[in-house]
This record gives C-alpha cells, sequence and structure tokens, in this order.
C-alpha cells in the first residue's frame, strides 16, 4: 500500500493504516454500545445484524466517521464480499464478513485487508467457531481468505457478560490443539481494556492475526 520508493516508509505507511483499521473498529464498537445504551435500544443476538449494524451505522456512516478517527482517511469497508476465485470452477472460494481497501486498491486489487466476525458466549461450540470457520479461513493449504498484507484482523463480538480471559484461554488451547504445527506466537493479549482484549496471533506463513474480543453483551436483546 502506498507508492513510496522507499520499502521502510512504504512498511510504516501499511502498518499506520493497519492500525487506523484496528481503532476504528474499537471506537466503532464503544460507540455502538454506548448508544444503544442511551436510546436503550437492543441488538439481536446474531452475527450478521451485529457485523451489518455496526457497519451501516458506523463504519460506514458518513456523519460518524470523525468521531471514530476516519475524517479524510481514504478507507472504505464492504460487506459480503466474494474471495478467492477458483478458475477451475467458476466459483469463489470465500466469502468475506468485511473487505476493508483504501484508494491503493485501485491501482492493486490485491491490496485489501479482512475483518471476520464471530459471536462468543463462552460456549464450546463458539469458541470452537472460532477457530474452525474464523482463524483457519487465513492459514492451511488452502486458505478460503487471501492475506496480500501478512496482516487480518479476527473480530469477536462478546454476547454474553462473561469472563472474556476465560474464552481466550479456551480459544487459545482449541487454536494449537486445532493448528499447532503453523502456529508462532499463540493469541496473545496486548491490551486488556475494560470492555475489550486485543490480542495478536502468528503464523509460519508470516501471517500476522490482530483478534479484538469485545464485549457488547450489555446491549444484546435477545
Amino acid at each position: 500500500m502506498g507508492g513510496f520508493q522507499n520499502q521502510l516508509l512504504n512498511q510504516n505507511f501499511k502498518q499506520n493504516f493497519y492500525n487506523i483499521i484496528i481503532t476504528a473498529l474499537i471506537a466503532s464498537c464503544k460507540l455502538m454500545v454506548q448508544n444503544c445504551c442511551s436510546n436503550k435500544a437492543g441488538l439481536p443476538n446474531h452475527e450478521e445484524k451485529i457485523r451489518t449494524h455496526l457497519l451501516e451505522n458506523y463504519l460506514e456512516n458518513e456523519n460518524v466517521r470523525c468521531t471514530i478517527g476516519l475524517s479524510d482517511v481514504p478507507i472504505r469497508f464492504l460487506p459480503e464480499v466474494p474471495e478467492n476465485y477458483d478458475a477451475d470452477t467458476d466459483t469463489y472460494i470465500g466469502r468475506t464478513d468485511i473487505r476493508v481497501f483504501s484508494s491503493n486498491w485501485l491501482r492493486n486489487p490485491n491490496d485489501y485487508y479482512i475483518v471476520e466476525c464471530k459471536r462468543l458466549d463462552g460456549t464450546q461450540s463458539l469458541n470452537q467457531k472460532y477457530v474452525d470457520e474464523g482463524i483457519c479461513r487465513f492459514v492451511g493449504n488452502t486458505p478460503k481468505y487471501s492475506s496480500y498484507n501478512n496482516q487480518n484482523i479476527m473480530l469477536g463480538f462478546v454476547v454474553k457478560d462473561i469472563d472474556c480471559s476465560v474464552v481466550i484461554s479456551t480459544i487459545t488451547d482449541i487454536h494449537s490443539k486445532k493448528i499447532g504445527s503453523i502456529i508462532t506466537q499463540n493469541i496473545t493479549p496486548i491490551v486488556n481494556a475494560d470492555d475489550y482484549y486485543l490480542c495478536e496471533s502468528i503464523y509460519t506463513n508470516r501471517l500476522s492475526l490482530s483478534h479484538i474480543f469485545y464485549n457488547i453483551s450489555s446491549v444484546i436483546s435477545s
């Protein structure tokens, strides 16, 4: 991303852009919870509807983007984008929850980031899905999602008021058992705030995944 001849400048530009994405996602979740509480409006316990509400009312809302740090930033968030065209079958291997791109995408259509969303409620089934149908879409011999910049994001919506550290520990264990041979750094907390955790995992293909575990349980209506 970026057209600087100096490789270090290119790397710094990429990292800064990626950090903007992370910050915007966290700020959007925070504002969404605040607004739902103020308006006494609940969100359905449904992954796609939570994601769509976050996208349309915050990440892609022109009246809100400046509040979440996206004022004058050339960045867009698109939902449900087909991913990885397979010429042999004329089908797409995957479909992303959110694709994030900048103006550079017009010059290089491979240059974008992916946000994969998952609900978490402390149950084994959703913990397992976070790994099997989330993380594993980025890794393995034939990943469903591409990682042009070697960085992508998992966004976990914590829909019950549970101890998030316990959930992260459980997912880390599942993660290790499932694909331990290709993990170089297991899911490691970087930020532990009141309402979210920010973690990172790294893999042998040089991919780094950021994990945002955000507690939205106070505004889940059902």
